[in-house]
């Protein structure tokens, strides 16, 4: 997936002013596609397995003022990154996160409006975001710089809503824009149900951690949103999987991305 990705990052409207890959201990042919980027992009290696420790390689090494922080399977439309700049216009923005549309489910549209929804209610208790989507965000690297050395590094929680739930905490801005949209792939529902249950429960083990830190209701929402998409599991698994075999696509289970070792 890294090729369409970058692939959509280096034809945005407003070019991107360095773009960095971080390779994780990758064992598929990630290295072999990036080479065919050499000169375009620069590629990292970290050692240390997880979400977290790439996450901070990539925005330790970023030198801009705002920094886009994407996964692999995330594809961006033409405009996104002039959308992160108009948003980063208003000075009292420290981070922004934004909508998803998954490209590999039947009728997206219809699936992106209730993903859209869900995070929209997530918006709603506390004004000012205590979370933030990993797969789709920017930061400010003042920002960054300011948080990074607080934040969790333990696999048991979620790296991108620790980030948003620190932010929060230091007094920084964190924006639902909603012009951020960015299409990501569903693959996360196609293991099976007790996989799907551990990352969930992830969520409200974050929060649990940082009670206190947070307003109140931050918790209980994490909860009732767990509970509601494992309801949902067989949906979103017939979604995606009716979707790849309709097309004749291969089948990817995607990994705990915060576990230590690789299986």
């Amino acid at each position: 997936m890294i090729g369409p990705c970058l692939n959509a990052v280096l034809g945005q409207s407003r070019p991107a002013d360095k773009i960095i890959v971080v390779d994780n201990n990758s064992t598929d042919r990630t290295a072999e596609i990036l080479r065919e980027f050499r000169g375009t992009v620069i590629v990292l290696d970290e050692t240390r397995q997880g979400v977290q420790h790439a996450r901070n390689r990539g925005l330790n090494a970023a030198t801009g003022d705002v920094i886009v922080r994407i996964d692999a399977d995330t594809r961006l439309p033409k405009g996104h990154l002039a959308a992160v700049e108009d948003t980063f216009s208003d000075p009292m923005v420290d981070a922004a996160t934004g909508p998803v549309q998954y490209y590999d489910v039947p009728m997206p549209r219809a699936v992106a409006r209730g993903d859209a929804l869900v995070r929209s209610i997530w918006t709603v208790p506390n004004g000012r975001l205590d979370w933030i989507f990993g797969a789709n965000m920017a930061i400010r690297r003042t920002a960054w710089e300011t948080v990074s050395a607080g934040l969790c590094d333990g696999e048991g929680v979620h790296e991108d809503l620790d980030l948003g739930m620190h932010l929060r905490a230091g007094g920084h801005t964190v924006r639902y824009e909603r012009r951020l949209v960015a299409g990501t792939s569903s693959r996360r529902v196609k293991g099976d149900f007790s996989g799907f249950r551990q990352y969930l429960l992830m969520t409200e083990r974050g929060y649990s951690q940082h009670i206190g830190r947070l307003r109140r209701g931050s918790y209980a929402r994490a909860w009732m949103t767990a509970r509601l998409l494992l309801v949902m599991f067989p949906v979103l698994r017939w979604l995606h999987t009716n979707h790849h075999r309709r097309h004749e696509l291969p089948m990817v289970v995607r990994k705990n991305p915060m576990a230590e070792a690789v299986d």
